[in-house]
């Protein structure tokens, strides 16, 4: 039996991954926060998956999980673990709360160090079961910081230095680690975000602000089908020598020219601009 557990599954990308991975044969295990979301993914998947509800910033309510399939996992390893939990605070650094930074670096990166500890074992660090691949769920902000969403592209640029770290570690054991890089793709996250930044609208902020909403409706026009991300997942899971970073991006060529050879000050300048004008510029 093949196992694939992914975190963070009730939308977008991890339900697109769940799904897609049970119909390439693989018994799925995925997590979520609530029952209800639970109970919506047993009924979709009705069969070779378990779901399990937690919250990724809770270790005890991990072990406890765990503890319910550990079963499987030592009968079977773990062939995938992809690492897709995450949330986006937005807003000026001045302005975003201590509590609302911790969050947002505890379940970007602190949870997924701790998923993906407590699961090592099973994808072969003790060189007890075939070794597994580790697919960790990134951003192009974890590559380029626009402003208004720092806090974001900190815990992203983060989970790319631990992705490279795992890798590096754990290639003695032959568990690859791979990073998928989205820019915009058509998930709830657009609805999710609208509105966000409103708080904001009365600092020294707010007159950029007030486009926050536009800014994100056109970014939503170019965004990527989720299945952008499945076909990646495909392309990982298929070869033994899985790249180590993949963008999916509508304008991949462009945003590689304009991160790696672009000065920071020429990026700044051509950032104000699209800012100023209000219909470009992506925030999240």
């Amino acid at each position: 039996m093949k196992i694939a557990l992914i975190t963070g599954c009730s939308s977008g990308i991890g339900l697109a991954a769940l799904t897609y991975l049970h119909g390439k044969g693989y018994h799925v295990i995925g997590t979520v926060r609530s029952k209800n979301d639970m109970e919506k993914l047993e009924n979709l998947i009705p069969d070779r998956r378990d779901i399990l509800v937690f919250d990724v910033r809770n270790i005890e309510e991990l072990k406890a999980s765990i503890e319910k399939i550990r079963h499987l996992l030592e009968k079977n390893g773990l062939a995938i673990l992809i690492n897709n939990a995450g949330m986006a605070v937005p807003g000026p650094l001045q302005y975003i709360s201590e509590d609302d930074f911790e969050m947002q670096i505890d379940i970007n990166v602190k949870a997924v160090r701790r998923v993906t500890n407590i699961l090592l074992p099973y994808l072969g660090v003790n060189q007890q079961y075939q070794p597994g691949k580790i697919i960790n769920i990134s951003s192009v902000s974890g590559l380029f910081t626009s402003p208004y969403n720092a806090a974001y592209s900190i815990s992203k640029f983060a989970l790319e230095a631990m992705s490279d770290g795992y890798r590096r570690e754990l290639a003695s054991f032959g568990i690859k680690v791979a990073i998928i890089e989205p820019g915009p793709i058509k998930t709830e996250i657009w609805r999710k975000t609208m509105g966000t930044l409103d708080p904001y609208l009365t600092t020294e902020y707010g007159k950029v602000l007030e486009k926050a909403d536009n800014i994100i409706a056109n970014a939503e026009k170019s965004a990527l089908p989720v299945s952008a991300i499945t076909e990646v997942i495909e392309k990982i899971i298929s070869t033994d020598h899985p790249r180590t970073r993949y963008l999916v991006h509508p304008k991949p060529f462009m945003f590689k020219l304009f991160t790696r050879f672009f000065s920071d000050k020429m990026q700044d300048k051509m950032v104000a601009k699209t800012m100023n004008k209000g219909d470009k510029h992506r925030p999240l």
